[in-house]
């Protein structure tokens, strides 16, 4: 597997993560109705404008069944930024379904297609 294909994949796994983070804190912070809410929706339209021109990328020069797996990427990530905020306990149940999504990400993002 490329190094490119996996970083692009991952900068969209990224961009999702700050777009989650983003909309959390505009949620925690004030009214959708308000200057700081439009400010923070309108940040966030414009970070998913830059995911979908990556993804437009990647889906033209990557076959889609080894690139997107790895954007389950994102479930372990949100889960980390959540146990940072501490919104989240650590759990072992937890530890063991994010190692499997790592491994079926990694497994699946790595098979040959004949």
């Amino acid at each position: 597997m490329e190094v490119k294909k996996i970083l692009m994949v991952f900068s969209t796994v990224l961009v999702t993560l700050i777009t989650a983070m983003l909309l959390n804190f505009g949620a925690k912070s004030s009214s959708v109705f308000s200057l700081v809410g439009f400010s923070i929706l309108g940040i966030v339209f414009l970070v998913n404008i830059v995911k979908f021109k990556i993804w437009g990328f990647v889906y033209k020069r990557y076959n889609l069944n080894e690139s997107y797996p790895l954007t389950a990427l994102f479930f372990p990530l949100i889960y980390l930024v959540a146990i940072i905020n501490n919104e989240a306990v650590i759990e072992f149940n937890k530890i063991i379904g994010i190692l499997l999504i790592v491994v079926g990400a990694l497994v699946m993002s790595q098979r040959e297609v004949n």
